[in-house]
């Protein structure tokens, strides 16, 4: 994905995001989520910025359900890294992300001050990220995995990884499925996604330029783990997730990024 041509649109929605990370950084700074574990007097501050977040990155979020109340665990499909701040910015939850992007500049030391938990693919280190996980569920604070573990075009879910879902089988803890969807008129957005080879500052500025991209997300209704075990568990959300994701997309088409930059160069 190569970097679009600037625009005065471009460089003030890039002006609106930097100031608005010059914000998180303060408010992190002052009320001590760089030097301190998060507080449950944290998550409102984190929330309001993960909205404003969202916004700024050219996001219309359209919210479709209810999330459900009390500590639970969430699952979604995973589309980019912007489904952190779109669904962090619905509610309070941490995430489990993948441990590169607390190595992103300014980004990942906002990450780590909002309490996110970091795991490395394929380290074989999950006992450690399901500790985690269990502990910030004992402090009252949901928690928010990808089970697909890498991110798709949005148009399918892929196969699920059951291990995680051990948490809330050791804890009964309900699971809460959701889906979000990026959208382009009736199709799915093109740049939306974050793939393959796709770097951060390109992907960045080809959102930025475009016009307001609409994302639908959807809460699910809550399964309970009754008698199931992880890999049951992750096999009921798993089809009602894809069948949800499919109904609310219409089983839309994805444009090509490559027949979307024929359109701009045109």
């Amino acid at each position: 994905m190569q970097n679009p041509p600037f625009s005065p649109r471009l460089l003030w929605r890039l002006l609106l995001i930097a100031l608005h990370l010059l914000t998180g950084c303060t408010l992190a700074f002052l009320t001590g989520m760089f030097f301190t574990q998060p507080k449950s007097w944290h998550r409102p501050i984190v929330r309001w910025w993960l909205h404003g977040l969202a916004s700024r990155l050219n996001l219309d979020v359209n919210v479709h359900g209810t999330p459900t109340t009390g500590v639970s665990l969430w699952v979604s499909n995973h589309v980019s890294w912007m489904d952190i701040p779109v669904l962090g910015g619905i509610a309070p939850v941490d995430f489990l992300s993948k441990a590169e992007v607390a190595k992103w500049p300014l980004i990942g030391h906002l990450a780590q001050a909002v309490g996110t938990l970091f795991i490395q693919r394929g380290s074989g280190d999950s006992a450690r990220v399901q500790g985690s996980m269990k502990s910030a569920l004992a402090a009252n604070r949901s928690v928010l995995f990808f089970p697909e573990a890498t991110t798709t075009d949005g148009h399918r879910v892929q196969r699920f990884f059951p291990k995680l879902f051990a948490v809330a089988c050791d804890t009964d803890c309900k699971v809460q499925p959701i889906v979000i969807c990026y959208r382009q008129g009736d199709a799915l957005h093109p740049l939306a996604p974050f793939i393959g080879n796709d770097d951060l500052v390109p992907h960045l500025f080809n959102v930025l330029a475009g016009e307001r991209i609409r994302v639908d997300v959807q809460f699910l209704p809550v399964q309970a783990v009754a008698e199931r075990d992880a890999r049951a568990l992750s096999l009921v959300c798993e089809q009602a997730m894809g069948d949800a994701l499919i109904t609310l997309h219409g089983d839309a088409d994805v444009p090509s990024r490559v027949g979307l930059s024929a359109i701009r160069s045109a």
